[in-house]
């Protein structure tokens, strides 16, 4: 009996202690107790871009495994890592210090699914001929640092041995898991048989100066790619930058990040946030590529040369500044059709643009990257084009633009097409809704041209609230914004074309300029809007040195010649001559 009522009183205990620690589970925060969270943890699902590890490029290397590289192996002090071939194999958590040559051999990081590891680089030369030469093959985590002041270069070669291949490693520097480079060095990269960085889940970069080179992406990540402080340049004989995970992400707050492409600088198969730093692409294809959303809140973009310069189902300015130099549309909001197909500038034919050649979650690739069958969003040529009117999926391409859009609200965005022929400036397959910011487009008045075009067949609007807009392209398809705007409009056209590097202004009838912009290339058409301009007053149209009176008789209104209008009288308004590829300027006083 003494016995059993011993077993009872265990018992007793057990859920009374099992009760007082669910009461402090659900109610520690209230009672001032702080939980311990491991934010780098794979498993870890908070809203933090970085954590306070991958910020931390100064760790100190107390206690830290020294590794020197010796040319054929290494000399090593300490715990956790040991020589096998030519290769250093890192087999624990904690931190480590690597310098000097290895001059065919590999970093491998092979811990336990729960180590997190710490490398710093003081100096490091390595090749491998046939492998990856730094290779994440297992850990939680890993923390690539670039020692203050530290020259590091990671080469590969052209050809990666069965085992690699097999293997599914794909670039010079290569993990599995969690990648993060931080620090104030500098890092080398070139990936000359395929990729330079590659990140089979998140890639984290917090500092240093790294430059990458490669025979196909320049860096690659599966789950995000996330920046902020370092400077980055990319010379990629493919992509500059992918994501290719359905709901991975691009997310840039500062820094730098340059790219030279032979197809398209960054691309995405989930969203591209941008909230500051400084990115300048030149690309053969899309200068930005999303298959969901695009948001810029600040920093600024320059995209040099480019087919198309952002494409995204959602294209969101609230700030920062943005100039595009295309070949083909400037903004392009393309609706998220699975049927689309066509040919970019590098006239490839696209397939799923969400896993670009790779399976999301695993490590083989096929060998052509671009031939799959989700997400193809390139415009077709016009020939090759079917009308709603003729097409059976008409239904569908227009449940496709359901959510399509282009929104600014803030910034500054410049478009400058010198060369598109049947090109827009800002493409939308449905709606296009100003509501702030300044936009100035510049297309040349050549072809079928629009300086704004939306999806008004598929029921798009286009609506302007706020914000200060001159877009000067051709007049054959030049389209104005809704009567359901709340901000006056002007779409004027001439009858002849006005060359380039003419002023476009608006004066009020005391001849104060009210806006102005030196358009770079030669138009027919222009569509003005600003707040001050408003239904039932009178401005003066100056386009050069000519003029013309007309007063504001509706919201949404067409003038000049295609209104039967044109311009007139003439006044010594001093046309200014050339274009180049200045973007101009443009004021309001």
């Amino acid at each position: 009996m003494s016995g059993s009522r011993y077993i009872d009183r265990i018992c007793i205990a057990v859920i009374i202690a099992a009760l007082i620690i669910t009461v402090l589970f659900m109610n520690g925060e209230a009672l001032g107790i702080t939980a311990i969270v491991d934010e780098d943890a794979e498993a870890y699902e908070g809203t933090a871009y970085f954590t306070a590890n991958d910020q931390n490029g100064a760790w100190s290397t107390d206690g830290a495994t020294v590794i020197t590289l010796n040319g054929d192996g290494a000399d090593i002090s300490g715990n956790g890592a040991y020589v096998y071939g030519s290769s250093v194999v890192i087999g624990n958590g904690g931190k480590y210090v690597i310098s000097g040559t290895l001059s065919d051999g590999s970093i491998i990081v092979d811990a336990y699914s729960s180590s997190k590891v710490f490398i710093m680089l003081a100096g490091v030369d390595i090749t491998c001929s046939d492998s990856a030469g730094i290779r994440v093959d297992e850990a939680e985590k890993v923390f690539l640092t670039l020692a203050d002041g530290s020259v590091n270069t990671v080469v590969c070669g052209e050809e990666y041995s069965d085992d690699a291949v097999s293997d599914g490693i794909s670039g010079a520097v290569f993990a599995r898991d969690d990648l993060t480079i931080n620090g104030s060095g500098s890092l080398s990269v070139t990936g000359a048989y395929k990729h330079g960085i590659v990140a089979k889940d998140d890639l984290v970069i917090t500092g240093g100066t790294i430059t990458v080179s490669a025979a196909r992406d320049g860096i690659r990540a599966n789950d995000s790619l996330r920046i902020m402080d370092a400077a980055i340049s990319v010379k990629a004989d493919d992509d500059g930058v992918v994501i290719n995970k359905e709901n991975g992400y691009f997310y840039m707050e500062s820094g730098s990040l340059s790219i030279d492409s032979a197809d398209d600088g960054v691309h995405s198969a989930g969203d591209v946030k941008i909230v500051g730093g400084d990115i300048t692409i030149s690309a053969a294809d899309d200068g930005i590529h999303s298959d969901t959303g695009f948001l810029i809140t600040g920093g600024a973009v320059t995209i040099n040369e480019c087919y198309e310069g952002i494409e995204a189902v959602t294209i969101d300015i609230e700030g920062g500044d943005i100039l595009i130099y295309p070949t083909d549309d400037g903004l392009n909001a393309n609706g998220g059709s699975s049927d689309a197909w066509g040919m970019g500038g590098g006239m490839q034919m696209r397939g799923d643009m969400s896993g670009r050649g790779e399976e999301a979650e695993g490590d083989e690739e096929t060998d052509d990257e671009h031939v799959n069958g989700d997400f193809g969003q390139q415009e077709m040529p016009s020939e090759m084009m079917v009308s709603e009117n003729e097409s059976s999926d008409a239904d569908d391409s227009e449940e496709d633009s359901e959510d399509t859009y282009v929104r600014i609200s803030g910034g500054t965005l410049t478009i400058i097409n010198s060369t598109g022929q049947d090109a827009d400036g800002i493409d939308s397959n449905k709606d296009l809704i100003i509501t702030g910011g300044t936009v100035r487009v510049s297309l040349v008045n050549n072809g079928n041209n629009s300086a704004l075009d939306y999806g008004s067949e598929s029921g798009g609007v286009a609506e302007i609230s706020g914000g200060t807009v001159i877009a000067c392209g051709n007049s054959s398809m030049a389209e104005q914004f809704d009567s359901s705007s709340s901000q006056a409009s002007i779409l004027y056209t001439v009858s002849t074309e006005v060359e380039a590097g003419t002023t476009v202004a608006v004066e009020d009838t005391d001849g104060n300029v009210l806006i102005s912009y030196e358009a770079p290339l030669s138009f027919s058409s222009v569509n003005i809007s600003f707040p001050e301009l408003t239904v039932g007053e009178s401005y003066v149209v100056v386009i050069g040195d000519e003029t013309e009176t007309i007063t504001i008789d509706e919201v949404s209104a067409s003038y000049g010649s295609s209104a039967g209008g044109g311009f007139g009288g003439m006044g010594d308004r001093g046309n200014s001559g050339g274009g180049g590829r200045g973007h101009g300027g443009f004021s309001r006083n």
